[in-house]
């Protein structure tokens, strides 16, 4: 299995599908460099390795922060926003969005409808609020503690098994609508399931005990799962939005185990 996979590696597709995730998960412009011939769910292998990237800038711009002795609670806060900056508030848009859709629509038609909508309601705005007040307070947990390293290696195996876990929901279920990120994504293959796995699996066993790794994979794929069964049961599939509050909801439920951990 794995020397077939490794044989049917095209590194020029490879480079591609790298430069495509990036462009998707942050607000790089490299979309006006680079034209894509593939999916985005084709490049679903390199995700956890683009999210611990990701990670690593966000964990070490809170590093430097706090070896110039900035308070721990207002650096977890810059931290914060900087993954905003970064990310372009991708995934946060998504988990308002299903809030207000899931939280506030009648059937699946007006689900979608209150999804699409470009205007937040309360309970888009709640959970960014509540989600936000609890990745914050994990934060500043791993932040107190010395060494810092601690919370820079955290904050990598969130990112990265947030975005990995994801790939669960578009694999087990079908779009909920013909428009959208949902419709045109594609489906994750075999083989990207396969590497994404891989990847993960040797980041998290690298910079987290074994323990701590093994946990930190079910809680994150658990949840996501979670988002992806809710999603399929109120409105028979999933959309981007639901992706983006699967990662959301998996990154903070990692940060907040990790952050336990280390108290």
């Amino acid at each position: 299995m794995l020397g077939k996979l490794f044989r049917q590696i095209h590194f020029s597709k490879c480079l591609e599908d790298i430069l495509l995730t990036l462009s998707f998960f942050t607000r790089i412009p490299i979309h006006f460099i680079v034209k894509y011939d593939r999916t985005l769910m084709q490049a679903c292998w390199c995700f956890p390795l683009i999210g611990a990237s990701i990670g690593l800038v966000g964990g070490t711009f809170l590093y430097l922060l706090l070896i110039i002795q900035i308070p721990v609670a207002i650096s977890a806060i810059i931290t914060i926003c900087f993954f905003v900056v970064l990310t372009g508030a991708l995934h946060e848009d998504g988990l308002a969005d299903t809030a207000d859709g899931l939280g506030g629509g009648e059937d699946k038609k007006s689900k979608i409808e209150k999804m699409r909508d470009s205007r937040i309601g309360s309970y888009g705005m709640l959970a960014i609020l509540l989600l936000t007040l609890i990745k914050l307070n994990a934060l500043i947990i791993l932040a107190t503690g010395k060494p810092y390293e601690i919370a820079i290696l955290s904050i990598i195996c969130a990112h990265s098994l947030s975005r990995f876990s994801i790939i669960i929901i578009p694999y087990f279920s079908i779009p909920a609508s013909n428009e959208g990120l949902a419709r045109y994504a594609g489906k994750p293959a075999n083989r990207g399931i396969i590497g994404s796995f891989l990847i993960t699996s040797i980041l998290i066993l690298i910079l987290l005990p074994f323990d701590q790794a093994i946990l930190s994979a079910f809680l994150a794929i658990l949840v996501a799962g979670a988002v992806g069964l809710l999603a399929n049961f109120q409105i028979k599939g999933y959309t981007g939005d639901i992706l983006g509050a699967a990662q959301q909801v998996s990154e903070v439920t990692v940060l907040v185990y990790l952050a336990c951990s280390s108290s």
